[in-house]
């Protein structure tokens, strides 16, 4: 084994009760929960912890910081092993260079995140969210990350300045463009 997590408190998210046992890892896969008798390369004493999978955060603001952090603090720092983006229909892709400003103001206003610091730390090295999910891809990081297409930027990006009006719909035309961005 890689590595054995003694005896800690289990909790694994099944809905079962918490128990103390060993977690055997092995290749970076869980291979044994229980009473684990082989010892690992690498021990962990986990007396009086938890041992917990990673959590998963299904609604995050992180579209701008992953592209430049690799930790993604503090969601890394809480035990989240998995963050999703684009949740809330603002984000940074797809984006035409004139609409940079336009997009992180959007997230400033409604999500509160600095825009200094969106445009200090974006490179903006992508235009279709396929690029985006490229760069993010491109980037290795302590934790793993989830993007949804956010429909702000899709429909600025379709539909120009009309996209920015929640009351405006979309052509037919620009309903097949936006399907195929």
């Amino acid at each position: 084994m890689d590595l054995v997590i003694r005896g800690g408190t289990v909790v694994d998210g099944s809905g079962a009760p918490p128990r103390t046992a060993d977690v055997a890892i092995d290749g970076g896969r869980v291979v044994e929960v229980g009473r684990v008798g082989e010892r690992g390369d690498r021990e962990v004493d986990a007396d009086g912890l938890l041992v917990t999978p990673g959590f998963v955060d299904i609604h995050t603001h992180f579209d701008g910081q992953a592209t430049w952090d690799p930790v993604l603090a503090p969601s890394s720092q809480h035990g989240v092993t998995t963050v999703a983006m684009g949740n809330c229909g603002v984000g940074f892709a797809p984006a035409r260079p004139d609409r940079h400003d336009w997009l992180i103001s959007l997230l400033e206003g409604v999500e509160d995140i600095p825009g200094t610091a969106l445009a200090e730390g974006m490179t903006w090295g992508w235009e279709s969210f396929p690029e985006y999910l490229d760069v993010l891809g491109g980037t290795e990081r302590t934790i793993d990350v989830a993007a949804h297409v956010p429909h702000a930027p899709l429909r600025a990006y379709v539909m120009g300045e009309r996209g920015a009006d929640h009351l405006a719909h979309p052509t037919d035309d620009e309903t097949a463009a936006m399907l195929e961005e």
